[in-house]
């Protein structure tokens, strides 16, 4: 057995989710952009298919209501809005689907699609002046965010959701090994630094902040993470790493 085998464990010991957190009874939010950081990696991609084919009966089931909704629109927009659903339901954990269904079906009914394509012009100029690094993943991760931001936020939380967006873009810039390893030691460094306050506005709901522990979890086995990776990792290096403006 490998130094590295022995000391997985280890840095997996560091994500044992903390008992009696003071989580709230509100409804959830929508949490596929509040990532500090991405890491993109085959680990991640294989663990979203396994969700999704977990989820795919009860995802057709609502995909089949949102689509029965949209019937009663006209012809030309109900395909628009039901193309949009689509784009949304891939970015989006089944039970976020179903928190978000009714606000997206009452957009359906009210925004015009004059207004959606506007609204994205203006976050992509917005994302465009911040001048983030150039790469396949980065432009993929902002065509994302601009078709989805516009349906998922109101106007008033639209350009401050953009700006975390940019910061988390630029967290998130290098993709090489090295890169991940050093984003996935400073994930697991700041949740183990949150209050159990923060950790509750972070996640809001137990499941999201298990689920999260489990992935990162994967993830310190999957790139092989020791804890001493973790804890050589200085106060001023997390600020840095969380204040990327």
């Amino acid at each position: 057995m490998s130094d590295d085998d022995r000391d997985a464990p280890a840095s997996s010991d560091l994500l044992k989710p903390r008992e009696s957190l003071p989580w709230r009874d509100e409804g959830q939010r929508l949490g596929c952009w509040s990532a500090l950081a991405f890491i993109d990696c085959r680990l991640l991609r294989e663990c979203r298919d396994a969700a999704l084919k977990e989820e795919a009966r009860l995802r057709a089931v609502l995909r089949d209501s949102i689509e029965g909704e949209l019937a009663s629109l006209p012809a030309a927009r109900a395909r628009f809005w039901f193309a949009e659903y689509r784009f949304i339901e891939k970015l989006l954990s089944f039970p976020q689907l179903m928190f978000y269904a009714p606000a997206f079906l009452c957009l359906a009914r009210m925004m015009p699609r004059k207004m959606v394509i506007c609204r994205r012009l203006l976050v992509q100029k917005y994302l465009a002046r911040a001048e983030l690094p150039e790469s396949r993943f980065i432009a993929r991760l902002c065509r994302q965010f601009v078709r989805s931001s516009v349906l998922i936020y109101p106007d008033e939380r639209l350009f401050a959701a953009a700006d975390r967006f940019i910061a988390m873009a630029r967290r998130s810039a290098d993709q090489s090994r090295a890169g991940k390893r050093r984003r996935l030691a400073m994930l697991v460094r700041a949740l183990q630094m949150m209050s159990d306050q923060e950790i509750c506005e972070r996640f809001q709901t137990e499941d999201e902040y298990r689920r999260e522990l489990a992935l990162l979890g994967a993830l310190v086995r999957y790139y092989r993470l020791s804890a001493d990776d973790v804890f050589r990792l200085s106060a001023r290096e997390l600020r840095i790493f969380l204040k990327i403006p």
